[in-house]
Order: C-alpha cells, then sequence, then structure tokens
C-alpha cells in the first residue's frame, strides 16, 4: 500500500464551505463545510485536519495524496468520490454515504464508519484498522485483498460483495448479512465459531436437537 505523498511546506487554507470547482494543492487545510453543497472539488498533495463536513452533498470529489485527521464526514454525500493515496485518521463517517467510490491505497485508521454506505464501490488496496464499522453496507463491494483488522463489522450487509484475499482478523464479525461474501478470505482461530455461524444462517442451516 501506498502512503500519501504530501510535502512538507504548506500553505495554510481556512475553509468557509465549498464551491463548485474549489481546488487546493500543496495546503494544510482547515475550517468548515458543513451542509456544503458542491461539485468536483479536487484536493491534492495536502492535509485536511479538524474540518466539520457534516451533511455536505459533494459530487465528484477527489482526494490525491492527502492526510485526513479528525474531521467529522457524518452524515455526507460523497457521489462519484475518488480517493487515491488517502490515510484517514480518527474520522467520523458515521451515516454517510460513499456508493460507488472508487478507492486506491485508502487507508482508515480508528474511524467511526458505523451505517455507512459503500455499496458497490471499488478497492485496491483498502486497509481498515480498529474503529468501528457496525451496520456498514458492502453490498456487492469490490474488495478483493482488502483489509479489516480490529474492527467491529456488527451487523454488517456483505451480501455480492467481494472479499477473495481479504484478511480480517481480530474484527467482530456477528450478526452479518451475506456471509457467503467471505469465501476466500482470511480469518484467525478466535473468529471460527462467528464466521460458521454466519456462513450457517446464510445457508439457512437450522440446528435443532428434537428428532
Amino acid at each position: 500500500m501506498r502512503a500519501p505523498i504530501v510535502v512538507t511546506e504548506l500553505e495554510e487554507v481556512e475553509l468557509d464551505g465549498l464551491e463548485d470547482h474549489d481546488g487546493w494543492s500543496e495546503s494544510a487545510i482547515s475550517g468548515y463545510a458543513v451542509a456544503a453543497d458542491a461539485e468536483h472539488v479536487n484536493i491534492s498533495r495536502s492535509t485536511l485536519g479538524s474540518i466539520r463536513f457534516t451533511s455536505a452533498n459533494l459530487r465528484r470529489f477527489e482526494l490525491t495524496d492527502v492526510a485526513v485527521a479528525n474531521c467529522d464526514f457524518a452524515g455526507v454525500v460523497l457521489e462519484e468520490l475518488s480517493l487515491n493515496r488517502v490515510s484517514f485518521t480518527n474520522c467520523r463517517f458515521t451515516g454517510a454515504d460513499l456508493g460507488g467510490a472508487n478507492l486506491v491505497d485508502v487507508r482508515f485508521t480508528d474511524c467511526q464508519l458505523d451505517e455507512v454506505a459503500l455499496r458497490l464501490a471499488r478497492a485496491e488496496r483498502l486497509a481498515v484498522s480498529g474503529g468501528t464499522a457496525a451496520k456498514i453496507d458492502l453490498y456487492r463491494a469490490q474488495l478483493p485483498g482488502s483489509r479489516w483488522h480490529d474492527v467491529d463489522l456488527t451487523g454488517a450487509d456483505l451480501s455480492g460483495a467481494k472479499f477473495t484475499r481479504a484478511r480480517l482478523q481480530g474484527s467482530t464479525i456477528v450478526d452479518v448479512r451475506g456471509a457467503k461474501a467471505l469465501e476466500g478470505a482470511v480469518i484467525d482461530h478466535e473468529q471460527v465459531v462467528t464466521v460458521g455461524l454466519a456462513l450457517m444462517a446464510d445457508s439457512g442451516i437450522t440446528i435443532d436437537e428434537e428428532r
């Protein structure tokens, strides 16, 4: 996985909302973008720190070589999202809609991804470490080789997703839907029972001692 390429000397930028075709490069960006409504915002070789994007509606939001920390994306709608070499640390995405996103070399560390919609997303070299992703919607997402380490995936919808060679060691995989998607994934020995039960439930197998 390739890390973001960010230069050391950055120009400070303070956001006060977003407008169509906004763009920054080699900038340290902070500020406020709650409920912003904008199209084709492009940011590269920069950092985003402590920005509130809550409930924003952003179409064609593109980040390349960007390190994002302590930002709030709760309830955002990101249509045609494109991320290339982007890291998120301690960010909140609760209830965000990232459906159809294109993710390349993207890392989430200690983030809140509860109830995030990643339906039909495509990812190459995606890593999620720590944090929570309860009830995340991964319907038909293409996530081969992705890593989900020590993540709470309780109630996740994996229906039709592709997890071939994905590694899920240390993650909580309870009450998931579409567990058949885990075919070809890698788990640890402590997950055997919960994953086995999820696969049985997905196959409609009933345990009944009465003959």
